[in-house]
């Protein structure tokens, strides 16, 4: 079944818990069945903000490497050692999430957890 177009007042509580905890609007509205305009929509009408993570505390830059080979990408960077990454990404070396994102920009790319712990 497609998204469609929702009532998401009722949904406004957890809306604001999954923004404050980082989700996408495309990760909540695959939760609510219905479309990433609509998310950002009612976050803008709600005041419902993404907070910065730097200003988190919760982000750390590193240089890296790309190297790209028959298909697949490879980030070599010394981001391992990062406080952040101990907090958020390190119990996945041992059990990494079935599934990560990448989202490629024309300057950046991100790699987000997704699928992660059962989640979407």
């Amino acid at each position: 079944m497609g998204a469609r177009r929702v009532a998401l007042k009722p949904h406004a509580q957890k809306i604001r818990r999954w923004v404050d905890e980082g989700r996408s609007d495309l990760w909540i509205s695959e939760e609510l069945n219905t479309t990433p305009s609509s998310v950002q929509s009612f976050r803008s009408r709600n005041s419902i903000y993404r907070r910065d993570p730097v200003r988190r505390g919760e982000l750390s830059e590193h240089p890296a490497v790309l190297r790209v080979s028959e298909g697949s990408l490879e980030i070599e960077t010394g981001a391992v050692d990062s406080g952040v990454f101990r907090q958020e990404w390190a119990r996945y070396v041992e059990a990494p999430p079935e599934k990560l994102r990448v989202v490629v920009t024309r300057d950046r790319i991100y790699i987000e957890k997704s699928g992660a712990d059962g989640e979407r």
